[in-house]
């Protein structure tokens, strides 16, 4: 009775691991009856679910059925824990039910607790496929390093910067790009038994797509870098993005950062505290922030807030937001 529960926000790689169950299991002739994709956000998927995983598999081979967005373990819902609970034991053996959400199951629920019981007999599995924060620079770095050493292939220095810098931490383009970058350095290398390292002038020969973010503009900011900043900004307005949201990002950004500056200062130790000032979720965020800040007074950043504002209601007035950004930044030059 192969339960799977699977989560993270590492998309392509829980699609590719739900991929290789059915690959596996599922016989080719009968894949198209055995074999089901709901939606757990959908009452009726989840009904659904809950019938066709007590329904033998047709043919060889087993039945795959997959809920996606599933709520059973991240939503409180007792009446799906109890069906959960009262009809796992008639689940056939030669039926995979695959749980899967981009959350952590959470375990102050019920039913979580139920399904770690599972897992400790050997009914269940879990498995988690979750890529670093955005803001966690350094295990950014640590990511696409085991990724291209799973490849193997190596990092030469700052390479990963380099990729981070190119198509930011979208795993299916990383495992794309590199598998491109390994056969340009095989092609290139005349000897097969030698290693293949993948340098910084390498990545930028290879890898062509320029990837923005907020968090790149702040670290420009962070580090007085106003022309890098303003390239960043930029470019993200040229690929769309409403400047309103841009600026409210940029100061609620700055605003956490600012905090968490002032607080270290004043000497404030309690994690607890500072995440409730300055609404962080994840206390070991604080660690990087304070590292970010470090180099950076406390009147800058107050200053740079104050701008941010008045870029906020030039916006608001209707004015070009290339010219409200540019001609407000600069001034921190």
């Amino acid at each position: 009775m192969p339960i799977q529960i699977i989560w993270g926000n590492d998309l392509n790689a829980c699609n590719k691991f739900i991929q290789e169950i059915i690959d596996h299991n599922v016989s080719k002739t009968w894949k198209e009856i055995n074999v089901s994709c709901l939606n757990g956000d959908e009452d009726t998927q989840i009904n659904q679910a809950f019938d066709e995983i007590l329904t033998p598999p047709l043919g060889d081979g087993s039945r795959v059925v997959v809920l996606k967005n599933n709520p059973i373990f991240t939503n409180k819902n007792e009446e799906l824990r109890i069906k959960f609970e009262r009809i796992y034991k008639n689940i056939p053996s030669n039926t995979f039910f695959i749980l899967q959400n981009t959350k952590k199951p959470d375990s102050r629920l019920k039913s979580t607790k139920f399904i770690q019981n599972l897992i400790k007999n050997n009914l269940a599995t879990e498995t988690s496929f979750s890529l670093p924060d955005i803001w966690d620079y350094e295990g950014q770095k640590r990511y696409i390093e085991n990724t291209a050493n799973a490849m193997n292939i190596n990092l030469g220095k700052g390479a990963a910067e380099c990729i981070f810098d190119s198509i930011g931490n979208e795993s299916f383009n990383l495992i794309s790009e590199l598998a491109k970058a390994k056969l340009y350095l095989s092609a290139s290398n005349n000897d097969e038994n030698k290693e293949l390292i993948l340098e910084s002038d390498d990545v930028k020969k290879i890898f062509n797509t320029h990837q923005s973010n907020i968090f790149k503009v702040i670290d420009h900011l962070l580090q007085k870098n106003i022309n890098e900043s303003l390239i960043e900004i930029h470019y993200l307005l040229k690929k769309g993005e409403p400047a309103l949201r841009l600026n409210a990002g940029l100061i609620s950004q700055i605003r956490m950062h600012t905090i968490v500056k002032l607080l270290h200062k004043s000497g404030e130790q309690d994690l607890s505290k500072i995440c409730k000032i300055a609404n962080i979720s994840n206390p070991k965020r604080i660690f990087f922030i304070r590292k970010k800040v470090n180099n950076t007074s406390s009147v800058f950043l107050i200053n740079l807030m104050s701008i941010l504002l008045d870029i906020e209601s030039s916006l608001k007035k209707g004015n070009n937001s290339t010219s409200v950004f540019t001609e407000n930044l600069i001034k921190l030059s």
